[in-house]
């Protein structure tokens, strides 16, 4: 597809912000994410201060005088030091950012192209340990001005979600007829688990920390792999468990049990004893873990449907199945959702028999 962006206003603002000649040689738009944003990698001709870099066109529109929230969130995240792309510039009344660019590598095909384990499970132990510095360190550097500050998961947002996911997955995609009644029935056994979620200590969540928002750029022979943390203009307050079911139950890529072990491990021993102890420790981490994965995919799952339903987007339909994968196996795990599993289940199992079906190679 074309570009729909003029490339000579292009280069002419990249002149005057760098103060020298910047003559693009191409753009390119990119895949992409779910969202409604658009991205494009600006090749310079050689002799330009940069080589490359990614410009994203907001859908939002910004009032005078204010602020992307990708801006906002982006300058708590790196008082916090945590490896976010650059901004070049923010152009708001354009709706345009540009960007550092991360390059095409995502820990998903990273992890897809690793040889072993022990090739990938560095990058992801690296995740964790930023994971908590952007819930400890990032939450002690928001002030007034922070828009997540302003915005949490309440019973009320988790709750919309699981809305969300009947009207956009069951009802829209999979074309499953439920009664008023039978609905309601399987949110009032969601309900505890929502409550019991809200309830907890809240810190600075990401709200979409997994495996396609976080960019590998390079690995050298005795220094830390080079990662880039994606799509972080949606953070919000939340608790702990949020971004780590996120990262573990990831609908991208299916992680070992051994291996999530092992990360809650890494985690617990990154965290400031004070997050560690909102945490928790032993069955009490794994069994809210699993309460956080039990909302966090059933909202993924109407993700997926929205975006092949109402946006064409079918790519999206092959991460149906390993997403309810990750729910059956939480409810075998655990009694206290057994009956929620047993209305919710049937449905989810239709929903992933289609999606395998009709999901684009």
């Amino acid at each position: 597809m074309a570009p729909t962006i003029d490339e000579r206003a292009i280069q002419a603002t990249l002149s005057a912000f760098f103060r020298a000649p910047a003559q693009v040689a191409q753009v390119a738009e990119l895949a992409g994410d779910a969202s409604t944003r658009r991205y494009y990698r600006v090749r310079m001709a050689p002799g330009s201060p940069l080589s490359s870099l990614v410009l994203m066109r907001y859908p939002d529109n910004v009032p005078p005088g204010g602020e992307l929230p990708f801006v906002n969130v982006h300058r708590y995240l790196r008082k916090a030091g945590v490896p976010v792309p650059e901004i070049y510039l923010a152009a708001p009344e354009a709706k345009l950012l540009f960007l550092e660019d991360a390059g095409d590598t995502m820990l998903e095909g990273a992890v897809r192209t690793a040889k072993s384990e022990e090739e990938h499970l560095p990058l992801y132990e690296l995740c964790v340990e930023i994971l908590a510095r952007i819930q400890w360190d990032g939450t002690k550097a928001l002030d007034g001005n922070a828009f997540p500050a302003r915005l949490a998961f309440d019973v009320k947002k988790f709750a919309e979600e699981i809305d969300f996911f009947f009207e956009h997955a069951v009802r829209e995609y999979g074309g499953i007829a439920l009664s008023e009644s039978e609905e309601k029935a399987i949110e009032d056994l969601f309900l505890p688990f929502l409550e019991e979620l809200a309830s907890l200590p809240r810190v600075l969540a990401h709200r979409d920390y997994h495996s396609r928002n976080v960019m590998v750029m390079g690995t050298a022979p005795g220094r830390p792999p080079d990662l880039r943390i994606l799509d972080f203009q949606d953070a919000r307050m939340g608790n702990v468990y949020y971004d780590l079911c996120s990262l573990f139950r990831d609908s991208y890529v299916t992680l070992p049990e051994k291996a999530i072990d092992h990360l809650g491990y890494v985690y617990r021993h990154a965290a400031p004893s004070e997050l560690r102890a909102l945490a928790g420790r032993g069955n009490e981490f794994t069994y809210r873990l699993d309460v956080a994965a039990l909302q966090r995919n059933v909202k993924a799952i109407g993700t997926f449907g929205n975006q092949a339903r109402n946006r064409g987007k079918t790519f999206y339909l092959r991460f149906i199945p390993p997403t309810v994968a990750h729910l059956a196996g939480n409810f075998e795990r655990n009694r206290e959702m057994r009956p929620l599993a047993r209305k919710l289940l049937p449905i989810l199992s239709a929903l992933a028999e289609k999606a395998a079906a009709e999901a684009s190679p």
